[in-house]
């Protein structure tokens, strides 16, 4: 990580006296020797630390201090002189100085507080940008469904290991989504997550993008291309539609797993990468390993961390959130005024399958939203051949509807109370429960 110091005295040589030695340490110095030259280094460097000299021939160095803690107070300032007084070492403090040192300068104690104010600099980035990361999820992360909430709790816990975690969920579920809420939450959320779809690549293009490879390795390879296990070192590797991967890649993911190091195509030297791996499939992985096209030692070693991410028609309590996010996330992105659904759209839009889950929707909303003239969207605005579906009513559909309406029609006649609900359905009272729950029936 470079690191760059700006180093303010009138005398250039106490500058680059210091400046040398900072350099033998791994820092890129900058000087300046008045107040106008420092603070036009100040705003066009990306400074990690400042070392300010309160006297500048005629100029004062806490007038200087304030320029800089009103431009950018997350640059540590440390003030050094020759004419120390506690009245000026506590205005420093105050005015938001890190550190205040006199001279002569003992370069070690320097070299300590320089350091401290860096790695305190740097330590707050990485939480403001963490914090920063956890607020966009809170805001993509849509659901109040407890089937969802539960797979975000046992997401949350396995960020903390360092376990393959393998996702399952059908196309437009949100599986990517879920890979990202886990790094946010992995020991080292600030470093890359990389994502690539093993479904887009040829066998031979998928070998080249996993693994990389060495100049000359083959006709037209002039350089050296890194594959997405050394970009993703530290951090996180996504692979999606793993189902789709041949078998010869699936061995060297296996390897790679197990001895936590790659070989480049033409490369002669084995690399060591620590990497988080995510995978997600739509595809049944147990029919895949019968007809011999999933490794079954890959399948294993991946299904000891699993996520089953459910699709939207099994959670529709969630639509309504859903319907005022997207609407409002077009709304933003296209500066038009807010607009909602008719209740009539709203009935649609539970009654239909989503076959396309998450993304059929956000599609659906998004269209109906550059559509609609008004403000109420109406059914007219959903997207052609929409209205027209029916969902096809199963047998089971048919009899947990009926059983629903049992429910509730022998709770309403108990006036909620569960126990005789229980007894006139001739049912336990923990069977009861358990079908209030399936059925997300509200007892208030």
């Amino acid at each position: 990580m470079n690191r760059e110091i700006l180093i303010v005295d009138d005398k250039i040589r106490v500058c680059e006296s210091l400046g040398q030695n900072f350099k033998q340490l791994g820092y890129t110095c900058k000087y300046a020797t008045n107040g106008s030259e420092a603070i036009s280094k100040f705003l066009n460097e990306s400074l990690s630390a400042v070392i300010l000299d309160i006297k500048l021939g005629d100029e004062n160095g806490i007038d200087i201090l304030k320029s800089f803690v009103g431009l950018n107070a997350s640059i540590p300032v440390i003030m050094i002189t020759a004419f120390a007084t506690i009245e000026t070492a506590v205005e420093s403090i105050k005015i938001g100085a890190y550190d205040y040192l006199q001279k002569p300068i003992n370069f070690d104690r320097l070299v300590k507080v320089v350091e401290n104010a860096v790695r305190l600099k740097e330590l707050q980035e990485e939480n403001l940008k963490f914090r920063n990361m956890l607020s966009d999820f809170s805001t993509r992360l849509i659901t109040k469904n407890k089937t969802m909430l539960e797979l975000c709790r046992k997401a949350k816990q396995l960020a903390a290991t360092d376990l393959p975690v393998l996702i399952y969920g059908e196309s437009g579920t949100g599986k990517e989504l879920l890979a990202d809420f886990i790094h946010s939450y992995s020991v080292q959320p600030c470093n890359p997550i990389v994502k690539i779809n093993c479904s887009a690549f040829a066998e031979s293009l998928l070998d080249n993008e996993l693994f990389g490879h060495d100049r000359g390795a083959y006709t037209g390879a002039d350089a050296t291309f890194k594959g997405v296990f050394e970009r993703s070192d530290g951090g996180t590797l996504f692979l999606d539609e793993i189902g789709d991967m041949p078998l010869s890649i699936q061995s060297k993911i296996l390897r790679t797993l197990q001895d936590k190091e790659i070989r480049r195509l033409g490369g002669k030297n084995n690399i060591k990468v620590n990497v988080r791996f995510i995978a997600a499939t739509n595809k049944n992985l147990d029919k895949l390993m019968r007809e011999k096209s999933f490794r079954e030692d890959l399948f294993y070693r991946l299904n000891a961390a699993t996520l089953a991410v459910p699709p939207l028609r099994e959670r529709k309590n969630d639509i309504p959130l859903l319907v005022s996010h997207f609407l409002q996330e077009f709304q933003c992105g296209n500066s038009q005024k807010p607009k909602v659904v008719s209740d009539r759209v709203m009935q649609v839009l539970f009654d239909y399958d989503w076959p396309g889950n998450i993304r059929e929707m956000k599609n659906t909303l998004h269209y109906a939203a550059a559509i609609a003239l008004d403000e109420c969207i109406n059914l007219s605005d959903l997207p052609p051949g929409f209205v027209e579906y029916q969902p096809t009513e199963t047998t089971e559909n048919i009899r947990e509807k009926m059983e629903k309406e049992l429910i509730l029609s022998t709770l309403r006649k108990s006036g909620n109370n569960k126990k005789r609900t229980a007894e006139l359905l001739k049912i336990s009272r923990k069977t009861l429960y358990n079908k209030i729950e399936k059925y997300e029936i509200s007892t208030s």
